[in-house]
């Protein structure tokens, strides 16, 4: 993409892991909003690239509104990742490296949109609700104004409300599993305090079900945390169409699309 440029975020045990930077498109603030992507892929697989792909609508929208865009890999279970803690940990450090380096890419640091899809959502989530500092040694060097979090898992230990079993398993080989799937997850981080949460959760999916979105929103507004949800009747995990010719009542453009409104009115506009 125009004005792409990449950087190597952290380097462990012989592995780079990297971030992918886009400017934005049109000169609209002094320092850009940054919209921060997490890849999916139930932890074991999934790019910066590919999330960069799916979240494509965005993306574009955004940069033209004046935003930059970074998305990060992190260790995933596939390259013998077996604690949960350590992808929070590469995740945590990768959105503090672009922030320490605010000034070069100019981006403003107050003024950051997380998003992810799926395992990405997870994450994402995990960023916004958590001090960073209890999962990297890192100190916090940024301000979220969002979090948009589509098909996400919110409780990990709950197997009611997803089909990820054997994916999570993955995630706490080397863990008490009680214990750090219950710490890991979004729902035990729920306060006042938590910024402003857009859920987005097809009522088909049949991987990471609708529930689980339903379940964060529900203690979001009883902590009167600022939250919205949007549910796909009949959409699947993307969104997409899984029911024949019957279509979802919200398409992935249009969660797209909800998704920049979202990030635009969260920002503090500094022209």
């Amino acid at each position: 993409m125009v004005g792409e440029t990449n950087f190597v975020y952290k380097k462990t045990q012989g592995a780079e892991l990297g971030l992918t930077f886009l400017p934005p498109e049109n000169k609209v603030f002094e320092n850009a909003p940054l919209y921060f992507l997490l890849p999916g892929g139930g932890w074991h697989k999934g790019t910066r690239r590919s999330m960069i792909v799916f979240s494509e609508q965005s993306v574009s929208d955004l940069r033209k509104r004046g935003f930059a865009v970074a998305a990060a890999n992190y260790r995933l279970t596939s390259d013998g990742i077996t604690n949960v803690y350590d992808i929070l940990e590469d995740c945590f450090d990768a959105l503090s490296y672009m922030c320490g380096n605010a000034a070069e890419c100019g981006i403003d640091a107050g003024n950051i949109i997380l998003s992810g899809h799926s395992a990405g959502a997870h994450l994402a989530l995990m960023l916004g609700y958590c001090d960073c500092e209890k999962f990297s040694k890192n100190k916090k060097n940024y301000n979220i104004k969002g979090i948009a979090a589509m098909s996400a898992p919110t409780v990990l230990y709950d197997n009611r409300t997803h089909r990820l079993t054997e994916s999570i398993a993955a995630l706490f080989r080397n863990c008490d599993f009680d214990k750090a799937a219950k710490e890991t997850s979004p729902t035990a981080y729920v306060s006042k305090n938590c910024p402003p949460t857009l859920l987005c959760a097809g009522t088909s999916d049949y991987l990471v079900f609708a529930v689980s979105s339903e379940i964060l929103y529900s203690k979001l507004k009883e902590k009167g945390a600022e939250a919205d949800i949007i549910l796909s009747v009949g959409g699947g995990h993307s969104f997409e169409k899984v029911h024949g010719s019957v279509e979802p009542s919200v398409s992935m453009e249009e969660i797209q699309a909800r998704i920049t409104e979202f990030a635009i009115s969260h920002i503090d506009k500094k022209i």
